[in-house]
Order: structure tokens, then sequence, then C-alpha cells
């Protein structure tokens, strides 16, 4: 039986295909508990930037530092769509200090390892993995101080060794994070119980009511009498399974804290964006800078619901990358303990509202943009008409007196009453050309009149219904249908259908 702190990576000089020999995976049997907490950074990694050299992607590759069994190959094959390894080493369990952990009178842990790496979306994460030698009820302190990160080694927190580590410095941890407990239960009564589990889940030493527990235990993962496996927003328990599920479980953790972190950043932007949207100013701005605004509210929703499928509604799905029951299960589970999907979809919709909010606000802007032109287009075509009508009938005025004939004579005035008929032809051409527009723009109105629909527009609509649907369309005016007196009891006065009763 391997000592307490075996590692779940891959073990010196073994490989694959040693591992592939075997009927199936043994099941852990280390001795103690281990707990792996996930933690969000701030940090981001630039995707995609490898030479793609054996070397660079090798180191990349989960199954390069983690055992994973059969399924290295599929987990190598979409390693661009699984989170990757960028760093991991181990810790002095010596150097270890937890102020909880301490008060409980524990000891230091038999191994610790620092882990960083990157997902799709180029966000980086930190996980420290502990094994200590203490019972699953017995680590709740030490849950405590690795939840909230009140762990040191040699008086360095996680983030500082994990900065120093990559070449950054610290800029404190976001909120999101997910523990996972692993033991080994090598009979079913090894196994814990529902009540040891929600202690664990919860992080407190208390019991719970009956019917009360909203913990999610996934089939796959609770199939067999030596395992079981339970989860919670925060932390997930899982005993008697083999590493490659542990380890499945360890990349799952992985890429939902990551996809947790990068919701609430898009929810984020998209309560920002909004707040601007509704915080514009209509009334003194003009057009252009409405414009200029919501193209960049627009621009923004483009990348958010981008980023929102990649990094959040396409990582759910493990399914169609890895197939094995155990690891897809405890990824969807997870996703949905930590209501990821619920989550995405309210953030899905908020950002559509506020494309749609967008696209009618920049068609009032284009509305306004384009009364605007057509003023401009009549303020320019009336100069236009004014200056050609004026120098039209100048030119014609001119090109009279420039002609060569009797008619002209050059000892009178151009004002002399002989060319009174001269002018009143200009006239009559001039009046003659307003008649004409006035008869066609009688001619067009005539037009609209007669082809627009004289029922309000809700008519058409009830029309429609009435011919999809087959509902009845009434035409408003009240009923009356005769009644005969002798249908009337004495004394009763004849009411319309339509009429109150009397009193």
């Amino acid at each position: 039986m391997p000592p307490a702190g075996t590692p779940s990576e891959r073990e010196p000089g073994s490989s694959a295909s040693s591992e592939a020999a075997a009927p199936f995976d043994p099941y852990v049997s280390r001795l103690g508990t281990r707990l792996t907490t996930v933690y969000a950074t701030s940090w981001t990694y630039a995707p995609d930037t490898g030479d793609g050299g054996d070397g660079e992607v090798a180191s990349l590759r989960p199954s390069a530092l983690l055992n994973l069994g059969r399924l290295a190959a599929a987990y190598d094959r979409h390693a661009d769509q699984l989170p990757r390894i960028l760093q991991s080493g181990r810790l002095d369990p010596a150097l270890f200090d937890a102020r909880r952990w301490r008060a409980a009178g524990q000891g230091p842990p038999t191994a610790a390892t620092l882990w960083q790496f990157a997902a799709p979306s180029g966000q980086i994460m930190l996980a420290l993995t502990l094994d200590v030698a203490a019972p699953l009820l017995g680590c709740i302190p030490l849950l405590e101080d690795l939840y909230y990160a009140d762990v040191t080694f040699g008086g360095e927190d996680v983030e500082q060794l994990a900065a120093a580590r990559i070449g950054t410095v610290p800029s404190g941890l976001l909120p999101e994070r997910h523990q996972l407990v692993f033991q080994a239960s090598p009979s079913a009564g090894d196994v814990p119980t529902s009540d040891t589990a929600q202690r664990i889940i919860y992080r407190a030493d208390l019991p719970v009511r009956p019917g009360l527990d909203p913990l999610c235990a996934p089939d796959e993962l609770n199939r067999r009498p030596t395992t079981a496996g339970v989860l919670g927003p925060y932390v997930s328990l899982l005993t008697g399974h083999q590493d490659y599920v542990e380890n499945a479980a360890f990349l799952s953790a992985v890429q939902a804290v990551a996809s947790a972190a990068r919701l609430r950043e898009i929810r984020v932007l998209a309560e920002s964006y909004a707040r601007r949207f509704r915080a514009r100013s209509d009334g003194d701005a003009s057009p252009l800078a409405r414009r200029s605004l919501l193209e960049r509210i627009t621009t923004a929703q483009g990348h958010l619901e981008l980023e929102l499928g990649y990094s959040v509604e396409i990582p759910a799905d493990l399914a169609t990358l890895i197939p094995s029951l155990r690891p897809t299960a405890y990824h969807s589970a997870l996703y949905e303990a930590m209501g990821l999907i619920a989550r995405a979809a309210a953030v899905s919709q908020t950002l559509q509202r506020l494309g749609n909010a967008t696209a009618a606000e920049l068609t009032s802007v284009e509305s306004t943009e384009l009364r605007a032109a057509d003023r401009r287009r009549v303020r320019t075509v009336v100069a236009v008409t004014f200056i050609t009508t004026v120098t039209a009938t100048l030119g014609l005025l001119f090109a009279f007196f420039g002609i060569n004939a009797k008619e002209v004579d050059e000892g009178r005035s151009m004002f002399d009453p002989a060319y009174v008929p001269v002018y009143g032809l200009i006239a009559t051409v001039l009046v003659l050309g307003f008649l004409v527009y006035s008869v066609l723009h009688a001619v067009d109105r005539a037009a609209l009149r007669r082809f627009a629909a004289p029922a309000p527009t809700w008519h058409g609509t009830h029309r429609l219904l009435a011919a999809e649907l087959g509902t009845a369309l009434l035409d408003g005016r009240p009923a009356t249908v005769p009644r005969s007196r002798s249908a009337n009891p004495p004394g009763a006065q004849d009411e319309s259908p339509l009429a109150p009763p009397s009193l």
C-alpha cells in the first residue's frame, strides 16, 4: 500500500502504455485525506502564443503531470479546449502554517503541491494540494483555512508563492474558488455517511435537518458500494475512486472556477454598460455623440456575448470531448451545483435585452439623422429652386433682348410698355409651371388617400387573428335582439342583451 502523501501525479518511470496494460486502474489506497483548493486569480495568460514546439506543448498537456489513465489520449487531443498546466512544484510541508489548523492541535501536512493552470480563455488559476494524516471530520478547520487562503509556507501565502514562480506581483485572489476532498474507502463501511458529507461540504461539524439537503450526488459517482461522490457549490467530496477520476475532477474544478470568475466579470460589465445606456443624455447630445456611445455599447456587448459562450457555456459540456461516464457526470453536476448554467442564461438574457435596446435606440438615432437630412435636402432644394427660377427668368428676359429682331428696339428702355406682352408671356410660363406642380401634388395626395386603409391599426390585427385563428370580429355596434313579451314574466321590462340588468 502506498504511504501517506502519495501524489496523484504520474510516478517517475511510468508510462501510459504500462498503465493501459492493466485490466482497469486500481482504486486509490492512500492513507489520510487529500485536500485540493482551486483559486481564481486576476492574472491572464495570452492564449495561443506558443511556437508549437513539442517540448512546450507537452509541458502544457494535463497527462504530462497528472495520471489520467486511458483518458490521457482524449485529454491531450483536446488540450487547447481544457485547462493546461503552466507550472507545478512541491512545497516544504515543514514550513506550513494555518491558524485554525494549528489551533486544533494538528501537525503539518505530509505533502504539499502548488499548481498553476491556464484556462482556454487565458485565465490563470492556482491550486494547492495537501495530503494530511487526519480523518474527514478532522479536516474541517483546515478546509476553512484553505478556502480563505489563510495558509502560509515560510511566511508567504499561496498567491505570493505563485506570483514569484510565474514572475508577476500579487494582486489579490478573486472570490471564486472550489475545494476537493479525496479519500480512499476500501470497504463499504469506509464510505462517509450523508451526515458526514454535509459536515465536510458545509465546513461545519453540525447536524442538518432531514429533508433539507440540497447537495448533489451524481449516480455515476455513487454506483458502487465502495465509491461515493457528493457535491456542493464550494466543496466536492469523492471517496474510493481511481486516480484518473480524481484528476479529471481536479481539471473540471479548475475549469468551473474559471467559468465562475469570468461569468461574474461579464455580469459586472453588462450591468455597467446597461447603466451607461440608462444614464445617456438624449436631449442635449448630438446624434453623432449618441451614435458613438451606442456603437461602444454594441461592440462591448458583442465581445461579452462571445466570451460568455466561449468561457462559460461551451466549457460546461465535457461529454463531447471526454468519453467517460464518471468524469463527465461530475463535470455536469459541478456546473449545476455552482449554478453556472442558470446564471449564464440570466446574463445572456441581459445582454440580449441590452442589444435589443441599443438597436432600438440606434433606429431612433437613424430616424433623427434622416429627418435632419430631409430638412437639409428641403433647404437645399428651396435655395436651388429659388436661384434656378430667378436665373431662368432673367435668362429668358435677356435672351429676348439679345436677339437681333425688329421687335427689339435699341432706342427703347427694357421697361417700356411696348414690352408688356413679353413680360406677360414669361409670367404665364411661371404660372403654368406652378399649376403643373399643384396638379401633380393633388394627384399624389389623392392616390395616397385611395390606397390608405380607412380602418385603424388594430382593425388589421383583429382581421388577421380572425382569419388565422377563427375568432369573431364584431363591428362595435350594440346588438339588439327582439324578444317576445310572452317570454318575460309579468311586470318585467325588456332589456337589451348588452345593457346592464335593472336594479
